[in-house]
């Protein structure tokens, strides 16, 4: 097993002994979407899961080593379980729970002095992997294969990072010339794997009103031109394609411009990360009509009332204890009390939910209205 003198070690027992060994070839690069430390990261694969990278990257620059560069590590999937025994080396780097933020500093230069040693000792080709088993230096999104079915990790902005400041880094530190750029995202038809953004999956194959929601806003932006029918609810190659006209216009490229939405693209386009919680203003309404003076504790649309009154909660105008899915007496007067906070009076006040009232608790508390 090999391991980089500038690691602390911090070996994983029983991974390190008892998974299989591997010829490295490629090293992919992750962000672990939370602001850990090596030390932390350790522990986290220690007890709470059966996955687990081969390298730690703190903010600080700081290097932890959890299993030896030979020996498989599971955080890059398949690309660690080919059949002529080559691998995949793994560094995950502290980052925001988004993945939004860019590397450090410290960060870069640790990530560049990492990637030389392991091109001096693995001999991993100065150069971006041009496809999922051909050795050299990747970001975890470029290739579906090498995740669950596709991810966004390490962000847009760090994949960017990667393209312009760390790979050629390692290739100058190395004595190298000029890195391969990595393949072009329609080099292979359109892209065909998923992401999840805010508890919402995007990509081909994803399905539902937020779907349709995209699809429409590349429409009213002028680019719709691969439909021949819709949008619709189902994600299909003429979404992505629509997606990639309008991620090109706005200057990305490569990898970051396959037409699978980004965090920083669909705010872009939508101006909001859209919400799995989505409650119907037609539906709210019809509650406060009805609840009140029905039975106790009936619910006309329980689940999305039980969203409204948890919001109203959350906001200091309903006791817990009402949170019910029944939009009673007591929700239509806290909503009331809402609306009054807004600068809204007399009837406009009535405790019966608006769609600028609503939208306005849903923006504060993180829930799409529709209708």
């Amino acid at each position: 097993m090999a391991w980089y003198p500038g690691a602390e070690k911090m070996e994983l027992q029983p991974e390190s002994d008892e998974q299989a060994a591997i010829t490295p070839t490629q090293v992919i690069f992750h962000s672990v979407a939370a602001p850990w430390t090596p030390r932390r990261m350790y522990e986290y694969w220690r007890d709470s899961t059966n996955l687990e990278s081969h390298f730690g990257v703190g903010y600080d620059g700081s290097v932890g080593q959890f299993v030896g560069t030979e020996t498989r590590a599971d955080a890059n999937m398949r690309a660690n379980r080919r059949a002529d025994g080559t691998g995949a080396v793994s560094i995950e780097s502290a980052s925001d729970d988004r993945s939004t933020d860019p590397w450090t500093d410290a960060q870069v230069r640790a990530l560049i002095a990492l990637g030389v040693w392991l091109h001096q000792r693995h001999d991993i080709p100065l150069r971006a992997c041009p496809s999922s088993d051909a050795a050299g230096f990747g970001v975890h999104r470029m290739f579906p294969e090498w995740s669950d079915g596709g991810t966004a990790c390490p962000g847009e902005v760090r994949a960017r990072q990667f393209r312009e400041v760390v790979l050629p880094g390692i290739v100058a530190e190395a004595g190298g010339g000029a890195p391969v750029p990595p393949p072009r995202a329609d080099s292979a038809g359109p892209a065909r794997y998923r992401v999840t953004l805010n508890g919402l999956e995007y990509g081909y194959g994803a399905h539902g009103p937020h779907v349709l929601e995209v699809g429409q806003a590349l429409v009213r932006q002028g680019f719709g031109r691969h439909y021949q029918s819709g949008p619709d609810q189902d994600w299909r190659d003429a979404d992505t394609l629509n997606y990639q006209d309008f991620q090109r216009s706005l200057g990305l490229s490569g990898a970051d411009a396959d037409g699978v939405p980004g965090e920083g693209s669909l705010r872009r386009l939508l101006g909001r990360l859209p919400s799995p919680r989505r409650v119907s203003l037609a539906h709210v309404v019809a509650a406060a009509r009805t609840d009140p003076g029905a039975e106790q504790g009936h619910q006309t649309y329980g689940g999305e009332v039980r969203i409204v009154e948890q919001a109203l909660a959350d906001e200091g105008f309903l006791e817990q204890r009402w949170v019910d899915g029944s939009l009673g007496t007591r929700s239509v007067q806290a909503y009331a009390a809402f609306q009054r906070s807004l600068g809204y009076s007399g009837g406009d006040a009535n405790g019966i939910p608006g769609q600028r009232s609503l939208q306005a608790l849903g923006d504060r508390r993180g829930f799409d209205v529709t209708d």
